[in-house]
């Protein structure tokens, strides 16, 4: 059964999002300071019991401001309520909150608090017609008081601000109340040009606004400048042909060297061979004496193969160093190495009876 309490309207929607009193209370309205109902006011008559969808200490809230609005002590019966709603999101508290407003002469509040209760009593099944119709009266005396503009834009989720002061965004499901006098509408969405338009309302007049937000262009970042391009690559050298002429350069020089010791062993073997024949004998003429002949044979033997290792040293570095120079250009024609690394030594290689070169650096 219904209890017979006599309570204020109830709940907003608006305030469905706020967790404080403070919340309840728009900065723009005194905190209530009378105790007794003005006279200006009719008292709304409005039996509605506390949900069971409240907590314990909300229900108690709740029910402690319907016992001080029966007392008309209003200022006492808004503080329980907002309270009450601190602790239970129910639109019937922010009835209560709008009944406060309407009887403390806060009608911009009043106005904004009770067209959600009225729409959300509109919504409860187990109101009844009665409730409905008392529920609209007490919101119909708040709306006299104060004037309203139909917000809309073309940006959904739009802050949308009076004199600087944000009221909700887009789109509204209520208009947005003033007090009677000039206001300024801002609307603003971000990547979208903010607009503002100044309307002058008033008491219980409405005025529609529609807000067309332009969005603003981007600017592109400005593009890098091109990178440099990168330096030409290098040809990729083969190894193989010069590890191939460096084999053939050092067996050359090898040669070259072997030859030259055995020609110099030649050579001391023909001066050895001389000064055992003594005095300078024409091996060339004919002679009878058979010793004599065979130390000019030997002398003639060791001198060929003096000659011979000889010429063989002779070519054997021309060869190796022949071979070491192609190389050398083959290496500096597909260079890996960068230029101002590479460097060249020759040496040149000198030996008895014979010579050469040696090449060495990076290439």
């Amino acid at each position: 059964m219904r209890p017979s309490q006599v309570v204020p309207l109830l709940c907003l929607p608006a305030l469905l999002a706020s967790t404080s009193p403070a919340d309840a209370q728009p900065k723009s309205s005194p905190p209530p300071t009378s105790a007794a109902a003005p006279k200006a006011a009719r008292r709304p008559r409005i039996q509605r019991a506390p949900s069971d969808a409240m907590s314990d200490k909300a229900r108690k809230l709740y029910v402690e401001g319907v016992a001080a609005s029966e007392q008309n002590r209003w200022a006492d019966a808004y503080a329980s309520f907002v309270a009450a709603w601190a602790l239970q999101k129910h639109y019937t508290i922010v009835g209560g909150i709008g009944t406060c407003e309407l009887m403390l002469q806060r009608y911009r509040d009043a106005a904004e608090h009770l067209a959600i209760y009225v729409r959300e009593l509109a919504n409860d099944t187990t109101a009844t017609p009665e409730e409905r119709e008392a529920a609209a009266a007490a919101y119909a005396q708040a709306r006299a008081e104060v004037g309203a503009v139909i917000v809309s834009a073309n940006v959904p989720g739009a802050k949308v601000l009076v004199d600087g002061s944000p009221v909700g965004t887009t789109p509204l499901v209520d208009p947005v109340f003033v007090e009677p006098g000039p206001h300024t509408i801002t609307v603003q969405h971000d990547g979208h040009a903010p607009e503002s338009s100044a309307v002058d309302v008033a008491r219980g007049g409405e005025i529609q606004r529609a807000f067309e937000l332009e969005q603003l262009v981007v600017r592109a970042p400005p593009e890098p400048a091109p990178a440099p391009p990168p330096p030409p690559a290098m040809a990729e050298r083969s190894s193989a042909p010069i590890v191939a002429g460096a084999s053939v350069a050092a067996a050359g020089v090898i040669a070259g060297v072997v030859f030259t010791l055995v020609a110099n062993a030649k050579a001391n073997s023909v001066r050895e061979q001389h000064t055992k024949i003594g005095a300078p004998v024409n091996c060339n003429a004919a002679t009878n004496d058979e010793q004599m002949q065979q130390q000019c044979n030997k002398l003639s033997t060791l001198v060929d193969g003096r000659d011979l290792f000889s010429n063989l040293a002779l070519w054997s570095f021309v060869g190796g160093g022949a071979v070491a120079v192609g190389t050398l250009g083959y290496w500096l024609a597909s260079p890996s190495t960068p230029p101002e690394k590479r460097h060249v030594r020759v040496v040149p290689l000198v030996a008895p009876g014979a010579g050469g070169i040696v090449a060495s650096g990076v290439f």
